[in-house]
């Protein structure tokens, strides 16, 4: 039936427009229609062009049935071409999803220690604690809790850097000063650091664009000592083998403008050995991103866009990531008073103002000589992240769902053994997050002793604030490093945020 109201519907088609331009001829012409020419123009020639067109479809299709039927068939074990997408575009998901970069270096200092080595010795021996500091008070008058580090004098650090101060005045406030103060330690051991990952050979193993290629194998001898020609593609082929340097600054989003201009300037003028290993390995270029973040954890984005798009490209690339914060500041304190963030004996919940700085080299998977450069570096997967969807910090029991998911993602990629992981958290003293930490890892890890195998990175050295996101990414590095996980696995996790969970699984 539907067959029949399309053929009736083609039929009235071709018999409207023949009707219109043969009334119009007819109307136009003066031309006296007979009985014959009614029945004919009007009636008979609409449906001889009607069954035309319907008999030329028909023969259409016929020729497409046939040439289906003589088509050669896939193999039975190959499948339908839709089958052979979707397994091709899981497996391409799934290596996505299981991604490395390259840890190459990492430096921290904080208040257990002034270097990455000495601050692992430091939480290994519970030896460091927040104490009372009697340069900043509560609503009442009394000492607060803060964890500084030790052994910072600014006096000394400001003589030894006299680019800082105008005359015998600071340029800058203190709490500027003492933030690039914190950051100096970091900022000399990545220097350090890049400068070690030069691959042997030079540019050779990435894309040696001193060696031209011939075109013509038969070139005559008088002409041996002419320089051969080399293609456009040959050309572009060698540029996209050189490396690029990707230098990744965060620093305190509460710093004004002006603040942050100068800090970044001192930053970069510490940098000139980046532009002697820009020029030693003949490298793209060297890039800056200096942008701010809202929360320490928008960084763990951006390094999974980075690794993303790192799988995209053969270019060896380094990322070097520099972070510090300071809340040892009485704008910072007075801040966290007025808000209910800081931890007093009558307002235990609130979090112990910190302080610390965290450099971290990565690299991407071309990366030439890194398993045979004599210097050890650690496999990073994409974080695993997820979003509460309501506040740790809210009244009532806290889920563990985000985290737990999070989690069980990472031991999934690492492959890791319940009984040989180290877990090294931002966590502190807050029984929200704690808690959820403790049983997420239960939930998961059912194996592991929280009170062994977990070392919380805020009950020492209380709210680090922008280099919270890496300090735990450091501290798991230097213990594989150090050789104290049998397993030689490690996941680094994020729970400060009221919201954010990230999960990074780090291995040998």
């Amino acid at each position: 039936m539907n067959k029949v109201f399309k053929a009736g519907a083609v039929w009235l088609a071709i018999a409207c427009m023949v009707w219109l331009i043969t009334i119009w001829r007819w109307q136009s012409t003066g031309y006296d229609a007979t009985t014959g020419d009614i029945v004919g123009r009007l009636f008979v020639l609409p449906v001889v062009l009607a069954a035309t067109l319907l008999l030329a479809l028909w023969g259409v299709s016929q020729l497409k049935v046939q040439a289906d039927k003589l088509a050669p068939q896939p193999a039975s074990g190959s499948g339908s071409p839709t089958a052979q997408g979707d397994q091709l575009n899981a497996s391409s998901d799934a290596a996505l999803r299981s991604m490395t970069a390259w840890v190459l270096a990492e430096a921290v200092t904080l208040a257990t220690g002034p270097d990455a080595v000495s601050a692992w010795d430091g939480f290994q021996s519970h030896g460091v604690r927040p104490s009372l500091d009697d340069q900043f008070q509560d609503m009442d008058g009394q000492p607060i809790f803060t964890s500084r580090v030790p052994g910072l004098d600014m006096s000394e650090w400001l003589i030894s850097h006299p680019e800082l101060a105008a005359g015998h005045e600071p340029t800058l406030p203190e709490s500027v000063l003492r933030s690039l103060a914190l950051l100096d330690g970091p900022l000399q051991s990545m220097l350090e650091a890049v400068a070690q990952w030069v691959p042997e050979g030079g540019v050779t193993q990435m894309g040696d664009m001193a060696a031209p290629q011939v075109w013509n194998t038969r070139m005559k001898s008088h002409l041996s000592g002419v320089a051969a020609p080399v293609s456009m593609a040959s050309k572009q082929a060698n540029e996209a083998g050189l490396p690029q340097l990707t230098v990744r600054l965060l620093l305190p989003v509460s710093w004004l403008d002006a603040e942050r201009a100068a800090a970044i300037d001192w930053v970069r003028s510490q940098c000139g050995s980046l532009l002697d290993w820009v020029e030693a390995t003949q490298a793209k270029g060297l890039r800056w991103v200096t942008t701010a973040v809202d929360h320490p954890e928008a960084l763990w984005d951006e390094i999974d866009l980075r690794m993303v798009q790192w799988s995209a490209q053969a270019r060896p690339e380094l990322l070097l990531i520099l972070a510090v914060d300071s809340a040892l500041d009485e704008s910072q304190v007075d801040r966290m008073k007025a808000v209910g963030e800081l931890f007093t004996a009558m307002h235990q919940t609130g979090k112990v103002p910190g302080e610390g700085a965290v450099g971290l080299l990565l690299a991407n998977r071309p990366w030439p000589d890194v398993q045979s450069n004599g210097l050890e570096a650690m496999r990073m997967w994409r974080p695993a992240r997820a979003r509460r969807d309501k506040s740790a910090d809210a009244a009532g029991r806290v889920s563990t769902k985000a985290l737990t998911s999070a989690t069980t993602h990472a031991v999934s990629l690492s492959l890791a053994d319940q009984l040989d992981v180290l877990v090294v958290s931002d966590a502190d003293h807050r029984a929200s997050r704690t808690g959820e930490l403790f049983e997420s890892l239960q939930s998961v890890l059912p194996g592991i002793d929280p009170m062994l195998a977990v070392i919380r990175v805020g009950e020492c050295c209380g709210e680090l604030g922008m280099a919270r996101a890496l300090v735990p990414v450091a501290l798991a590095c230097t213990a594989l490093r150090a050789g104290d996980i049998s397993g030689r696995v490690a996941l680094a996790a994020s729970v400060q945020s009221a919201h954010d969970r990230v999960v990074v699984a780090i291995a040998t």
